[in-house]
């Protein structure tokens, strides 16, 4: 009979599972915890799922071939993605193919204690009973001493009011939220753990989050996550196809949102040590996508013209609803969206950059892998969205990684080549800031030209940094005999994912300042928010080109604005009426079909600064 399920063995841990017959390596890992750093959701298409088998090496895959070099597949190395597990096998998982804890901003960069409005309150009363000459229901003594004509509660507190008001001795506290009843406790307990509240930055690579007082405003503690919807890919396209596949995986992209909001949670409370139970609200923001996957509504028409969403105003719903496991009547709070792919986590952003304020027209922009970008002043402010890819996230790079340990994030060269690592932990990888830098650097020393190719006489110190394999030319950063885990390069063709990068970006803010009708020299100032952009030198992006020409005082980097706005409305509840106005006037402009885009597109390839 044959077998049903073969014996793995995980090194170096030395773990031993077993697993069905057929399922592949990445999967099989998984179920051990063994997560590994693919960028392309299992497809075969990133190549960095590299582990090797020392036992049962599976036959190689077309991927294999494309991937690995020759002595590599000899050696028993595959990519676990595409590798079928039908016999008992033994796999080593390298350092550099787990996923790392990644850099997850959680701060803003001028964070400022917010004045709470929230609504929440929690108050103590002492309710005088009925009696024949005051025949009121118990419910009507209750809103009678709240003072408060159109108080709501659900059939669970109508429930549970009559015992709690008798066996207390008609000394209640209330947990209130505006008109909403959403706790009733016997006795005082106003002075107990108070009502708290939690924004959420949902984030396509990330989850970040921050625990509040919903009273008095006050900050209890900040957490970030890896998002673990990444195992599904980690673009938003990847993870459309795959929740569009079936109604199972859908509920299943959505679930995993979930997980990833409720850990963040659990750090959040952990932190301050107070239960989840006393989340009485969330606000949440995050892009078109991400916002759909996680309420488990189809993103399936979202990815093709004319790009429609289920739904663009903010929604009010009941958080257990969405799988969050706080509150039993907590409420949340999705932001609104704009249009396309410019979602709620912009509006936020939007709400700390007040562009609305400014005398005059500024531009901010969310830098990542759908570039986000805000223009405007006043009453006329416009949006587009950029498909920059995936560069600025270490992806589609040769020796890209994300923002992790280990991870180059800046080089300097004067007459060497210099690289500093994120925790100063051995180079394992170049992350998109990392890039930035190494391009900035190239471009100051001549090592490439305008055009992005390179110079192999720019200085003759650096003359035995390149090298020439089957892609064409490369560029050596670091190699493994000076410290690094491995060689760490960068490619002609790396340069040229970093161009369409950045070039999709500066394209899309001179069509904006085009179809404003200003000149980049107009700007009053320049917000760049988000991880990537946060953890970037402004002199590096004006090098390249990424953002228009500016004076250093111009550009304000707000850090992770998402998290700052979702935070604003959380506690100021008249900020959630703002958030939608700003949405509902920002007018959305299309770039896809426009007959000067290509044009200026090729023109921002080109290096230099605009």
């Amino acid at each position: 009979m044959a077998k049903n399920t073969i014996t793995l063995r995980i090194l170096p841990e030395e773990n031993w599972i077993s697993v069905p017959v057929g399922i592949s390596a990445r999967d099989a890992l998984s179920t051990a915890d063994v997560v590994l750093a693919d960028y392309c959701g299992g497809q075969g298409l990133c190549g960095k799922c590299r582990v090797q088998f020392l036992e049962g090496a599976p036959d190689p895959s077309y991927a294999d071939d494309e991937f690995l070099e020759k002595n590599e597949i000899e050696q028993g190395f595959r990519l676990a993605c595409m590798a079928r597990l039908d016999n008992d096998a033994a796999i080593l998982v390298p350092f550099e193919t787990r996923t790392q804890p990644s850099q997850v901003l959680v701060k803003d960069v001028e964070a400022k204690p917010i004045a709470a409005d929230s609504g929440f309150k929690k108050i103590q009363l002492k309710i005088a009973p009925a009696s024949l000459e005051n025949q009121l229901s118990d419910f009507d003594l209750l809103r009678q001493a709240v003072k408060i004509e159109n108080l709501r509660a659900d059939l669970a507190l109508l429930k549970k009011l009559p015992f709690l008001l008798r066996e207390s001795d008609y000394s209640l506290t209330l947990s209130l939220c505006e008109d909403d009843l959403l706790d009733i406790e016997a006795g005082d307990t106003a002075a107990d753990v108070c009502a708290l509240g939690a924004a959420i930055d949902l984030g396509t690579t990330t989850i970040a989050g921050a625990l509040y007082h919903l009273e008095s405003g006050k900050l209890l503690s900040r957490a970030g996550r890896l998002n673990p919807q990444t195992i599904h890919g980690a673009d938003i396209i990847s993870r459309i196809q795959y929740a569009s596949a079936s109604p199972k995986n859908r509920k299943e992209i959505s679930a995993l949102a979930a997980a990833g909001i409720n850990e963040v949670i659990r750090e959040l409370c952990a932190a301050a040590s107070v239960s989840a139970d006393a989340i009485l609200s969330i606000t949440l923001a995050g892009n078109t996508t991400m916002q759909h996957l996680f309420l488990e509504t189809p993103a399936d028409f979202l990815p093709t013209a004319p790009y429609v969403p289920v739904f663009k105003d903010a929604l009010n719903l009941s958080a257990g609803d969405a799988g969050l496991q706080i509150h039993q009547r907590a409420r949340l709070f999705v932001f609104p969206s704009i249009g396309g792919f410019v979602g709620g986590d912009t509006v936020a952003d939007m709400l700390i950059a007040s562009l609305e304020n400014s005398a005059k027209p500024s531009l901010m922009i969310d830098i990542g892998t759908n570039g986000e970008i805000v223009l405007g002043a006043g009453k006329r402010l416009i949006a587009t969205s950029a498909a920059a890819g995936p560069a600025f996230e270490g992806r589609n790079i040769a020796c890209g990684i994300r923002a992790e340990s280990g991870a180059i994030d800046s080089v300097s060269i004067v007459e060497k080549v210099s690289v500093h690592t994120i925790g100063d932990a051995p180079a394992s990888g170049i992350c998109g800031s990392g890039l930035l830098s190494a391009i900035s650097a190239f471009r100051q020393k001549g090592v490439i030209d305008a055009s992005g190719r390179f110079n192999t006489n720019a200085l003759p110190s650096l003359k035995d940094r390149f090298f020439e394999n089957e892609e064409g030319l490369g560029f050596m950063l670091i190699r493994k005999n000076e410290g690094a885990q491995r060689d760490i390069f960068l490619t002609q063709k790396d340069i040229r994912q970093f161009q369409l990068a950045k070039g999709a970006i500066a394209a899309a803010v001179q069509l904006l300042l085009k179809e404003y009708g200003i000149a980049a020299s107009a700007l009053d100032k320049i917000y760049i928010a988000g991880a990537f952009g946060n953890f970037i030198n402004p002199e590096d992006a004006l090098i390249a080109g990424l953002i228009p020409a500016a004076e250093k005082e111009q550009i304000k980097f707000i850090g992770n604005a998402a998290l700052a706005g979702a935070s604003e409305t959380l506690l100021r509840t008249p900020m959630r009426a703002k958030a939608l106005e700003l949405a509902r006037r920002t007018a959305f402009i299309e770039l896809a079909g426009r007959p000067d885009f290509q044009d200026i597109f090729a023109e921002s390839m080109m290096f230099g600064i605009f």
